[in-house]
């Protein structure tokens, strides 16, 4: 059996590239299948993550999980039309274990509403650690890491 192939940088930013896309172009139903089925999906604050504190404001431990946000999102969740729009900054390489990469990437998300107007909605990092499995590139976890406190009721979408 030949060993499996480590995950490069430029892979791990086309599959950072990719899922966020989906997000922006309104592809939901794509957010899971980016991730491993023995995943973990976690959005926490800065200071929680600082003092290790286990809080988070969503936190989805497997796929299926994922799936069920996302139905969630989208059938029982009522609220204003609007899209978003991220931006990446260059990944930094936090580790490299195993075929596995660990990257950390600073974000920002800005949200569109119906009407034009366009607000910042979160800042933040995603700490990330990256698999290859079947041939694909997909998260094993992926920490969404807010630089504020306050956070916006339509946090309910994937970041």
């Amino acid at each position: 059996m030949d060993a499996i192939a480590p995950v490069t940088q430029a892979e791990a930013r086309a599959l950072l590239r990719d899922y966020v896309n989906a997000i922006d172009r309104g592809r939901l139903g794509e957010w899971p299948n980016f991730f491993v089925d023995a995943c973990s999906y976690r959005i926490t604050t800065r200071e929680n993550e600082e003092r290790g504190f286990p809080l988070s404001i969503m936190l989805c431990s497997n796929r299926a999980m994922l799936f069920d946000r996302i139905e969630a999102t989208e059938k029982a969740n009522i609220f204003e039309p609007h899209s978003y729009r991220h931006i990446l900054s260059d990944s930094e390489i936090v580790s490299e274990s195993d075929g596995a990469l660990t990257m950390r990437t600073s974000f920002l998300c800005v949200r569109i509403m119906q009407t034009g107007e366009t607000m910042l909605f979160v800042s933040g990092e995603y700490i990330d650690e990256i698999v290859r499995e079947e041939g694909r590139c997909r998260f094993r976890s992926k920490r969404v890491v807010l630089d504020s406190s306050r956070i916006d009721t339509l946090i309910a979408i994937p970041l």
